[in-house]
C-alpha cells in the first residue's frame, strides 16, 4: 500500500486544489492554458438519456441515447430494436404467480405503516375496486395542447429522414418502428456490445458518435469543424473497462477532433456538483444502480458495484400492477412502441411515491397522441400501486419479471484486463518479468526513494533475456485483494443464499462495509448521497435512510440520506462542469498531440482516478 501511495496522492491532490505532484520523465507537462467556460464541452452518456452542454450553462441539454437508421427493404432482414425499458424475462404462469406472491408480502408490509402521529394503520383498497372503475374507463377526445412548440406542430413523423433522434424515435409506435434499426449504445451502464446487428464495439462507437455529433450541431449548433476549438469532460462509471475508455480518447479526440479533453467518474463528479467532501453515492439510472465511497476526490476501489436494476425495472413493475387493476390504456405495448414505452416512464413520474400517509384510490389523468394526431385523455384511479412500483428497489423479487439472473458488475481487477496497446499492462509484465530472478507473475519495484515516480528498467546489454518494464503503481494495485477468486467473492457479496441480487439498502451496508476503516465507514453512513434520473420520487430518501437505520441500529452510527436542491440526473454533469474549469484541473488536460502520441501512458498518468 505505501509504494501505491504517490499515485493516490497524486489523483488526491487534484481534488484538494494542492500543488500536484510533477509529470514523470518522458511525458510532456501540461500547459498553463486559460479555461473558458463556453468552449468546454460536458459530456454525460447514460443508458437511456445524454447529458451534453457546455460548462457555462445552467443546465445541460437532456436527449434520448439512441439512435434509428431507416432500413433497407431486404428479404429475411429483420429490424433490429434495442427497446426503451428493460424486455420482460420469460413471464409464464409460475412467474405471475410468484410475482403475485411478492405482491401480497409488500403489501402486507405497507399495512403495518403508520399514517400519523395517532398511529393509525394505512387502508388500502383493494386492486378488485379499482379494477371495476377502471375497466369502465372510456378514452376522451381532447383538442390539442396549446402549449405545443414549433417543432411539435410539424408532422408526427418524418418519413423521409435516413436517421432519427432523440423524440422523433419517442414517436415510433409498433407498426412505424419495424422500418428502423433502432440502437441504444449503451444498456445496463455499459456500452452496447452483443452479437446481433449493430452490436460490435466499432459500430457501438458510430451510434455514440452520430448520437453526440447531432447535439453539438443541431442542439448546441457547434459546427463539428469548430471543435478544434473546444475542450470535453467525458462523465464515465466508477466501475470501467480500460479499453473502452480508451476507445472513448480516441473518440473524442480523433474521430470528433476536440482539442482536448479528459475523463471523469460519474461519482466523484457528484460529490463535486452536490458541494461535498466526501459521501457513499448512490446514482439510481434508468437502467441500472451503482454506488461508491468517495473520500477526497478519490472512489474507493473495494466499494464500488454496479447493480442490474434501475427505473426502467421499475417501469415494467408499475405496468403489471396497473394492469392488475384494469388499466384503461388496453392496448399498451412497451415491447414494440417507442411512444408506450416512454409514457410508462411519464407514469411513473407523475404516479410514483414512498409516501406511506397517502393511502386509497387517488383519481390521475393522462394524454396520448395516437398517430392520426388526435389526443385522447385517460382517467385511472391507482391505490398501492403507486407505492409498491418503487418498492420493489427494496424487495427485488419484484424485479424477477425483467430478469432473474443479474450479474452484478465490480471493478475488474488489472491484471484481468489486458491490452495489446497498453505497455504496463499487467500481462505483459507477467510475460516480460524474468530478469535477475524475477519470474512471470511477479514484479520487481524500482525506487529511487520515498515518493518517487515509477521508471522503467532499461536492457544493458544484448545477452539480457528480455527487457523488464515494471509500473510500481499498477504493481502495488495488483497486490490488493482483487485476484479472481476475491472478485467472484465481492460479486457474491451483492446476492442472497437464494441468488437474488440484494435489495437497494443491503447492497449500500455491503459496499461501505467493505471499507477498512471504521471512521471511514461512520462518515459514509452519515453521508449518502442519492443522484441519478430515478432518484426523484418523492420519499425515497427517507425510505431508504429509515432501512438502513434498522440494520445498523445496534452500532450507535447515524445514517443520512439525502439528495440537493437540483435535478438529481444533473448533478454529475453539474459537478463535471465545476472540475473543469478549476486551477488544479489543469494537469488532467490531454491533447489531440499528446494522445497520438503517448496513448494509453499519459491516460495512465494524468487520470484523476486510479488506472
Amino acid at each position: 500500500m505505501s509504494d501505491a501511495q504517490p499515485r493516490r496522492s497524486r489523483a488526491s491532490s487534484t481534488s484538494s486544489g494542492r500543488l500536484p505532484a510533477p509529470p514523470p520523465v518522458g511525458l510532456p507537462q501540461p500547459q498553463a492554458q486559460p479555461l473558458e467556460a463556453p468552449k468546454i464541452i460536458v459530456i454525460h452518456p447514460g443508458s437511456q438519456h445524454l447529458r451534453i452542454g457546455r460548462a457555462a450553462d445552467l443546465n445541460p441539454l437532456t436527449i434520448l441515447h439512441a439512435v434509428a437508421y431507416r432500413r433497407r427493404q431486404v428479404d429475411g432482414d429483420r429490424p433490429y430494436h434495442d427497446p426503451l425499458l428493460p424486455p420482460l424475462d420469460n413471464v409464464n404462469t409460475a412467474m405471475m404467480v410468484e410475482f403475485e406472491e411478492q405482491r401480497l408480502a409488500v403489501s402486507r408490509i405497507l399495512q403495518h405503516c403508520v399514517v400519523d402521529e395517532k398511529k393509525r394503520l394505512r387502508v388500502a383498497t383493494p386492486p378488485q375496486q379499482l379494477a371495476h372503475f377502471n375497466r369502465s374507463s372510456q378514452a376522451e377526445k381532447v383538442p390539442q395542447p396549446s402549449n405545443q412548440s414549433s417543432e411539435d406542430q410539424q408532422p408526427w413523423l418524418d418519413r423521409e429522414a435516413s436517421v432519427l433522434f432523440d423524440d422523433k424515435i419517442l414517436r415510433l409506435g409498433a407498426l412505424d418502428a419495424r422500418d428502423y434499426d433502432i440502437h441504444f449504445p449503451m444498456q445496463r451502464g455499459e456500452l452496447n456490445v452483443h452479437k446481433e446487428k449493430g452490436g460490435s464495439l466499432q459500430a457501438s462507437l458510430q451510434h455514440l458518435e452520430r448520437i453526440w455529433s447531432f447535439a453539438l450541431e443541431t442542439r448546441l449548433k457547434i459546427p463539428l469543424r469548430e471543435l478544434g476549438s473546444h475542450c470535453a469532460v467525458l462523465v464515465v462509471n466508477d466501475v470501467y473497462v480500460r479499453r473502452y475508455l480508451r476507445e472513448f480518447m480516441t473518440l473524442l479526440l480523433q474521430r470528433l477532433g476536440f482539442r482536448r479533453c479528459f475523463l471523469v467518474q460519474d461519482s466523484v463528479a457528484s460529490t463535486y456538483g452536490a458541494g461535498v467532501g466526501y459521501g457513499c453515492v448512490v446514482d439510481i439510472g434508468a437502467q441500472k444502480t451503482s454506488i461508491a465511497c468517495i473520500e477526497d476526490g478519490i472512489s474507493q476501489l473495494d466499494a464500488r458495484v454496479r447493480l442490474p436494476y434501475g427505473g426502467g425495472d421499475l417501469d415494467q413493475v408499475l405496468l403489471l400492477l396497473l394492469r392488475k387493476c384494469g388499466f384503461p390504456y388496453r392496448e399498451c405495448n412497451v415491447q414494440e412502441s417507442y411512444v408506450d414505452a416512454h409514457l410508462l416512464d411519464e407514469l411513473k413520474e407523475k404516479f410514483c411515491h414512498l409516501n406511506v400517509s397517502v393511502c386509497g384510490a387517488q383519481e390521475k389523468h393522462f394524454n396520448i397522441r395516437k398517430q392520426n394526431g388526435q389526443w385522447l385523455r385517460y382517467t385511472i384511479q391507482v391505490g398501492d400501486e403507486a407505492i409498491m412500483a418503487p418498492l420493489a428497489l427494496f424487495h427485488t423479487e419484484l424485479l424477477n419479471i425483467t430478469g432473474r439472473t443479474r450479474v452484478v458488475c465490480t471493478q475488474q481487477a488489472a491484471q484481468d484486463q489486458y491490452d495489446c496497446e497498453d505497455c504496463f499492462d499487467a500481462e505483459y509484465l507477467k510475460e516480460t518479468g524474468r530478469k535477475n530472478g524475477v519470474r512471470g507473475g511477479e514484479t520487481l519495484s524500482l525506487t529511487s526513494g520515498p515518493g518517487s515516480l515509477p521508471r522503467p528498467q532499461l536492457p544493458v546489454t544484448a545477452d539480457d533475456e528480455e527487457l523488464i518494464v515494471v509500473d510500481q503503481d499498477e504493481a502495488n494495485s495488483n497486490c490488493q485483494p482483487q485476484q479472481v477468486p476475491q472478485t467472484a467473492e465481492r460479486h457474491l457479496n451483492y446476492h442472497n443464499g437464494h441468488g437474488q441480487v440484494l435489495p437497494l439498502d443491503q447492497a449500500v451496508i455491503q459496499a461501505i462495509n467493505r471499507l477498512t476503516s471504521y471512521e471511514t465507514k461512520r462518515k459514509m453512513f452519515g453521508s449518502i448521497l442519492l443522484v441519478g434520473s430515478s432518484a426523484k420520487l418523492p420519499g425515497l430518501a427517507a425510505w431508504l435512510e429509515h432501512r438502513i437505520s434498522q440494520q445498523i441500529q445496534p452500532t450507535g452510527t447515524e445514517v443520512n440520506v439525502f439528495t440537493k436542491g437540483m435535478d438529481a440526473g444533473m448533478v454529475a454533469w453539474k459537478g463535471a462542469a465545476i472540475m473543469s474549469v478549476l486551477e488544479s484541473a489543469r494537469e488532467l488536460w490531454i491533447s489531440q498531440h499528446d494522445w497520438q502520441r503517448y496513448g494509453l501512458r499519459i491516460l495512465r498518468e494524468r487520470s484523476p482516478f486510479l488506472w
